[in-house]
């Protein structure tokens, strides 16, 4: 086989086609018109047009004539994808004065009218979330047939709480940073806290499709999967939804340095670790360089956060993807602030309100 086909070939991927002889991959193509003919000649089991690319399961020989088409960009495999919570702490994180909420312009803002889209384990309609108004306006889930909000994981309604929780059974006391902000639950991981990319994508496009008619601002993805080093499938959907006008917010991920996280890698979304109530980077928090450029782009409070639960009540949870929500939050309030807030002027605003601690960006409101 040529080497500039071989290029076209996740490494990952080979080494699975070697051993098992069979894998599911992510499949791109030139142009968007190309898909139907994919689906004529290979196993396909999904179409993610908005990055020009099917999900296909497929033999080493697949593979061979895939590779060896004009049409085809790329041949990835399906990358395992994680929630992004760390083990729970004991203390939850002092209030202090905010410094960032003044240079924003965001002070005595809500997030109400805005909408965010959490692309997680579900939603579960908690009365932080529901009452007194219910806020939770769709939901949509890629992992069963569920017609009504749910979390079987409980990772999905602790992230959306702290983004948008209104404090209601706290009496005040726990709440959101955009405490008024509708949630657009798109549930893609199971029970387990894993899933795969298909799943992943197939709730990006179905985003990518309906942003506009949902008036989504806002997206919070605290989840993340080895990065592949080109054509990375959820790094090429997030920017997508950017281009699309939706802000993103990613978390780097929770393996520390040098182990960061996709979709967290990409430019063009708002990258996040996380910071302790001292200001001080948590050890997990994924950082490092890809592609030339540093991630993350600020951290945020992500370690010992009290938030609501699954079941009702409040947890206490640590993680990159706890601090991402903060940040998703925070451009809530940003987006009902400014009506023609763009997701490059979002992240902008937001790097730029943050202040430098020990060689970080740290964002606290």
């Amino acid at each position: 086989m040529p080497c500039d086909n071989i290029s076209k070939l996740d490494a990952g991927l080979v080494k699975t086609l070697r051993s098992d002889g069979n894998a599911c991959a992510v499949v791109r193509v030139r142009s968007v018109w190309q898909l139907g003919m994919l689906a004529r000649h290979f196993d396909v089991a999904a179409r993610f047009p908005f990055i020009n690319s099917v999900g296909v399961r497929l033999t080493q020989s697949d593979a061979e004539r895939l590779v060896a088409m004009q049409e085809v960009v790329s041949v990835s495999g399906q990358s395992r994808v994680r929630a992004l919570d760390d083990a729970a702490h004991g203390t939850t994180l002092s209030e202090s004065a905010g410094y960032a909420a003044d240079t924003l312009g965001v002070r005595g803002l809500t997030g109400r009218g805005v909408r965010l889209a959490v692309l997680d384990t579900g939603v579960s309609p908690h009365l932080d979330l529901s009452v007194p108004k219910e806020r939770i306006v769709t939901f949509r889930d890629f992992t069963g047939e569920g017609e009504f909000p749910y979390d079987d994981n409980g990772h999905g309604t602790f992230v959306a709480g702290v983004a948008a929780g209104g404090g209601t059974l706290s009496a005040g006391s726990v709440r959101g940073v955009a405490p008024e902000a509708e949630i657009v639950a798109v549930k893609v991981i199971g029970a387990s806290g894993e899933t795969g990319a298909f799943t992943i994508l197939e709730g990006m496009q179905w985003l990518f499709d309906n942003c506009e008619k949902l008036g989504v601002k806002v997206a919070c993805m605290s989840f993340g999967a080895d990065p592949l080093p080109s054509a990375d499938p959820l790094k090429l959907g997030a920017e997508m939804l950017s281009r699309k006008g939706v802000t993103v917010v990613c978390a780097s991920g929770n393996s520390g340095a040098g182990s960061l996280k996709s979709p967290g890698v990409s430019r063009e979304v708002i990258s996040v670790g996380a910071v302790d109530e001292d200001m001080k980077v948590a050890p997990f928090t994924s950082s490092g360089i890809y592609q030339g450029v540093y991630r993350p782009d600020v951290c945020a409070p992500g370690v010992a956060v009290r938030g609501v639960d699954a079941g009702g009540t409040y947890a206490v949870m640590s993680g990159t993807s706890v601090a991402a929500p903060y940040v998703a939050g925070a451009c809530c309030l940003l987006h009902e602030r400014y009506a023609a807030l763009t997701p490059r002027d979002a992240k902008r605003m937001i790097v730029a309100s943050s202040r430098v601690l020990d060689g970080a960006r740290v964002f606290k409101l």
